[in-house]
């Protein structure tokens, strides 16, 4: 897949550092002919960040450390090396030998027959066991410090040449690193009906292909790579990615390593050329900022389809067959900065909670920014890196330091609501902020705290524990899940009404920003409600509906805080005064 079909021979790549466009295109010369690189490769991020050294914070970011080669001199190391240790004693679960048959956990069901962990100081090699069956794990996915981590391994089959799968599968294991503990992943692709492995040495490749959905060139690495080329299925009909080779690395990088098993580093992960496209015609043309493509300078629903082509839930077109925005019958991926809406490339297939409007899975903020007034608005056209730095390495989110409005620097944070404020201070509820006021937030706290006070009908203490009138624990309030109960923020900017919670109790409830924000297991002022923490998915206990109807009395149909049968809340970025 991709511009080219590859490389022109398969010495190994070089690890020599690179300072100049000479340099670097006397290297890809040796591996790609120049017709190649003038009609657009994928080189990786390590060219890009010999000439672009301000971007090298890039390396530490989540988007770089989806994928990394499991490394036992990176134990325990978050964004680097396998980090599950549920006992917390400081031994990695591999290292230790976790055998999951011996303790209590979420893979009782499955013993004896569940899986046993190990790692062989010997080769580098971290294993997983599932019955009779010792799988080498791959590479690992997440592991960042604050997330989770999965694990993905080759089968064994009888079959294929070196008896291992042509294919990665995403192993039943995950670790979720917030509460140490380890949750299933869809076991069913692991074990029968009756809790049994389905897979054992007898086991051919095309076995394997048939009774296994947890196929990671089908299912995922669409937005967990850079340059999609070389996909399709084996004679076993197992899928499998081929990716562009890594010619320019540190070795000791686990962010690359041999995802296709054809004996060469492959670029994996979420790089530079993801967002900017092909970068060897403009390291051909030495530097020429026309041969590549710049999300700044595009319109901001293109600049925006640069982020959604993965923070989106989807289905390709037109045939349904992977999940994410690729023509799957020709093979064509969705290009940085192409005039082609990126609609054209999937279809919806969202998972929402039964109001029809908010996430309940993760990886949706494309669709949801689309639902709020933010990307359209007429006096300014919000995009995703607005908010959002893409080479940035700092906190969990990536949040921008500063905006510039006006040739005014506003240093920015979300926990003090300036990142917010910064755009929406002059207008509407906050037309008594001045943009100079949030630049020197420190020195008109008071002020400023006065003013939001008054919209959000709370004490203003946004960076306390609570977050008492921090905006986005109103306005993009954790209502989805990947790893644990909601740990994934609503982007449509919307506070999800009390009102919703009790409306929906035909369909087993869904959250509300209010309660699942600060109200929910906290009593605050309402001391004799009975407020419990629910598992993820069902919001119909007596405790909810009390909560929601408490809080729908302050913001609701009537409500003596905001009456949303006259007006709602807007939460539109700019409005004129």
């Amino acid at each position: 897949m991709g511009a080219f079909a590859g490389a022109k021979g398969t010495s190994p790549p070089v690890t020599v550092p690179a300072h100049n466009t000479t340099s670097l295109q006397k290297i890809l010369l040796t591996y790609y002919t120049k017709a190649q690189l003038q009609a657009g490769t994928y080189v990786g991020s390590e060219f890009c960040i010999a000439c672009h050294q301000d971007k090298a914070s890039w390396r530490d970011s989540k988007h770089a450390q989806a994928l990394r080669r499991p490394m036992g001199q990176y134990s325990l190391v978050a964004g680097k090396g396998v980090v599950a240790d549920y006992d917390n004693n400081g031994v990695d679960d591999f290292k230790q030998g976790l055998d999951f048959n011996t303790i209590s956990s979420a893979f009782d069901p499955y013993k004896p027959n569940a899986p046993v962990l190990s790692y062989n100081s010997s080769t580098d090699t971290y294993t997983i066991t599932i019955g009779q069956l010792t799988m080498p794990v791959v590479c690992t996915q997440g592991g960042t410090g604050s997330w989770k981590q999965r694990y993905l391994v080759r089968v064994p089959v009888s079959d294929l040449p070196g008896g291992l799968s042509a294919e990665n599968y995403v192993s039943p294991i995950q670790y979720n690193e917030k509460t140490r503990e380890y949750v299933l992943y869809n076991p069913g692709n692991w074990y029968d009906a009756n809790k049994q492995p389905k897979f054992t040495p007898a086991t051919t490749a095309s076995q394997l292909a048939s009774a296994n959905g947890s196929t990671y060139s089908k299912k995922c690495i669409g937005c967990h790579t850079t340059g999609l080329r070389g996909l399709g299925q084996t004679a076993q009909g197992e899928w499998v990615y081929n990716g562009f080779v890594a010619v320019l690395f540190d070795e000791n990088d686990p962010g690359y390593f041999d995802y296709d098993h054809n004996g060469l580093p492959d670029i994996v992960n979420v790089g530079c050329e993801s967002c900017h496209g092909p970068g060897s015609a403009h390291i051909l043309g030495g530097g020429d900022p026309t041969k590549i493509v710049n999300p700044a300078d595009l319109d901001a629903d293109r600049a925006n389809a640069v982020c959604g082509q993965c923070h989106i839930r989807v289905t390709s077109t037109p045939n349904h067959t992977f999940e994410w925005p690729i023509k799957d019958d020709t093979l064509t991926p969705y290009l940085p900065g192409t005039s082609e809406p990126l609609a054209n490339y999937y279809t919806d297939a969202p998972g929402l909670w039964p109001d029809g409007e908010s996430s309940k899975q993760h990886h949706q903020q494309y669709e949801d920014l689309y639902k709020s007034a933010h990307p359209t608005n007429p006096y300014h056209k919000l995009t995703c890196f607005t908010c959002h730095d893409p080479h940035a390495a700092q906190g969990d989110h990536q949040i921008v330091t500063e905006i510039v409005s006006g040739g005014l620097t506003i240093p920015t944070a979300n926990d003090n609501n300036t990142l917010c404020l910064a755009c929406h201070a002059g207008f509407g509820p906050f037309a008594g902020i001045t943009k100079a006021q949030v630049a020197d937030y420190e020195n008109n706290v008071t002020a400023i705290g006065q003013v939001v006070s008054g919209h959000s009908k709370h004490l203003y203490n946004p960076e306390g524990k609570i977050g008492l009138s921090r905006c986005s624990k109103c306005h993009l309030p954790t209502v989805a899940s990947s790893a644990i109960t909601y740990d994934i923020h609503s982007h449509t900017f919307q506070v999800i009404e009390p009102a919703k919670t009790l409306d929906t109790q035909g369909q087993g409830g869904m959250p509300n920003a209010c309660a699942v924000s600060c109200h929910q297991g906290r009593p605050l002022n309402f001391t004799s409600t009975d407020f419990s923490c629910n598992p993820f998915g069902t919001w119909n206990d007596s405790g909810d509906v009390k909560t929601a109807t408490i809080l729908k009395g302050y913001y609701g149909p009537g409500g003596s805080w905001w009456n949303t049968s006259t007006s709602a809340p807007s939460s539109s970025p700019e409005k004129k005064k």
